[in-house]
């Protein structure tokens, strides 16, 4: 599959890995360290095998790309990181890193932004396939902050995106 932006540049993704999914949703951000959940989806949708064509790319802005793997149901996986590359107007080439052991995501959580990071409590057992988490031990009216790590297969973390407070209602 090979995506192109308005430039004509075209960027290798990835082929079809597992033939129980009939194509991919294609999303992109400006900011590759933005949580998954804020990146646009640019599919309506899935998209085959092929070219993809980003048409509201603007010439000479650099975009991250990734993509989630849709089933016959509508279910998607969690995002990987296609391997691509960008090249902007000026010739700079800029590669992205393919996520290869990607396994999921680690959720957690505080009442106290101002507590190390490493202090938080993991709301989670297993990796999540996507960022999407219900917080079901959550009092009403509280205040809680979350954050966010990607896990490889060997349990590996990366760095913590952004914490983002959170109101019970």
């Amino acid at each position: 599959m090979k995506l192109k932006n308005r430039n004509k540049n075209k960027q290798k993704l990835l082929q079809r890995i597992d033939k129980k999914y009939i194509g991919f949703h294609v999303y992109r951000s400006v900011n590759e360290n933005l949580p998954f959940i804020f990146w646009e989806r640019l599919t309506d949708a899935p998209v085959k095998e092929g070219d993809f064509n980003d048409q509201a790319a603007e010439i000479g802005q650099r975009y991250f790309y990734k993509l989630t793997q849709v089933d016959a149901n509508g279910n998607e996986s969690a995002p990987v990181t296609p391997k691509s590359a960008f090249t902007d107007h000026a010739g700079n080439t800029f590669a992205q890193n393919p996520l290869i052991d990607f396994a999921g995501y680690n959720i957690y959580r505080s009442a106290d932004k101002d507590v190390p990071l490493d202090r938080w409590e993991r709301r989670n057992k297993e990796p999540l396939p996507t960022t999407e988490f219900k917080d079901e031990d959550v009092q009403s009216g509280e205040i809680y902050f979350y954050y966010v790590r990607a896990v490889d297969s060997k349990g590996n973390e990366s760095a913590p995106a952004e914490v983002v407070r959170v109101i019970r209602k």
